[in-house]
């Protein structure tokens, strides 16, 4: 009866190789890193359902990586003691939270083209059911918003077609939008549920504040009024010396006709605002280059040089107030 117990104790059991066993090492762990046991855990030690130390953190995410490759929960355990030559109840107590070797751990990062940073590396970012809410941006057409959200599970790819808000991590924060536009900026990232999304209102754009320099004061005001009437906020100014008597930093933008009295050109005006304000939009406006008042060659050099732009009489208030706002973003976009 001993000899039959001692022969069945040192028979290796069907479908895996059983690992000598030898003394625990000490297991060691680094700062914000995982530790792994280098020896095998015992087997007839009970799991703690509530267990949330670094085994039960790899175990999370190593069952997150398989249902988000096509593993069914049902079939994990055996997936993972096929590739780890283990037994399938060792495979399914390691995937419930007990002890992994870093040999088994490395060997499923390897053949699922896993990270070992992202599967033991602690985060302060969680994910399922009761998640904290995270910064995020909603991808919507033509822009993006930002938003909190809260992030649910990995999604499998068969469910990414058919869920129509999904969420990605880039950087510290997560990008929000439909399947397609993920896909578009990231597509070999994991992708997942959105349990909730709230939408942080932007604040509204402060009002344009354009002064408008022309030697005709109606032609002046009633550009003036189009600003104000769309929202903006617009000064006239019949000559330089009434505008350089202003307080130029009032002002995000120019409005200044080239040709002012008596034929005489703008461009010293120009040049002041310009070393005053190196960064504020400039338009230069003229309706005399028909008749020669106006040259063509000095104006491109100085939309050359200055970096102003130029509009033909008579203009486009409209086109007008969406080149200097699209001016003002790329100056605002350029600093952020």
């Amino acid at each position: 009866m001993r000899a039959y117990h001692q022969v069945a104790a040192n028979t290796p059991q069907r479908g895996y190789a059983q690992k000598p066993r030898g003394p625990k090492r000490p297991r060691q762990q680094g700062p914000a890193m995982t530790s792994f046991s280098t020896a095998d855990e015992d087997d007839d030690s009970p799991v703690d359902p509530s267990d949330e130390g670094a085994h039960s953190l790899v175990a999370q995410r190593l069952r997150q990586a398989l249902n988000g490759q096509g593993v069914a929960p049902r079939q994990q355990a055996a997936w993972v003691a096929r590739l780890c030559n283990i037994s399938v109840s060792q495979a399914r107590r390691k995937l419930q939270g007990a002890g992994w070797l870093f040999e088994e751990v490395q060997t499923l990062a390897q053949h699922h083209a896993l990270s070992l940073d992202d599967l033991a590396r602690h985060d302060t970012t969680s994910t399922g059911p009761g998640a904290p809410m995270a910064h995020g941006e909603l991808l919507l057409e033509g822009g993006h918003s930002p938003c909190q959200v809260q992030i649910g599970h990995l999604l499998a790819p068969r469910e990414q077609d058919r869920t129509p808000l999904q969420a990605v991590r880039e950087g510290e924060r997560w990008l929000v939008g439909s399947a397609p536009a993920l896909r578009r900026l990231h597509p070999h990232a994991p992708r997942y549920a959105v349990q909730r999304l709230l939408l942080i209102p932007t604040p509204p754009r402060a009002p344009l504040r354009v002064a408008v320099v022309d030697d005709d004061l109606m032609a002046a005001e009633s550009l003036c009024d189009w600003f104000d009437d769309a929202g903006g906020k617009g000064q006239a100014f019949a000559t330089a010396d009434t505008l350089l008597a202003a307080d130029l930093q009032q002002f995000d933008a120019y409005v200044v006709d080239y040709i002012l009295a008596a034929g005489q050109s703008s461009e010293a005006l120009i040049r002041h605002l310009r070393s005053q304000c190196p960064q504020a939009p400039i338009v230069l406006l003229t309706g005399r280059l028909r008749d020669g008042t106006a040259s063509e060659d000095s104006l491109t050099a100085l939309m050359r040089s200055l970096k102003v732009m130029f509009f033909e009489k008579p203009v486009r208030p409209a086109v007008l107030a969406t080149a200097l706002l699209n001016s003002l973003d790329r100056h605002h976009g350029a600093t952020a």
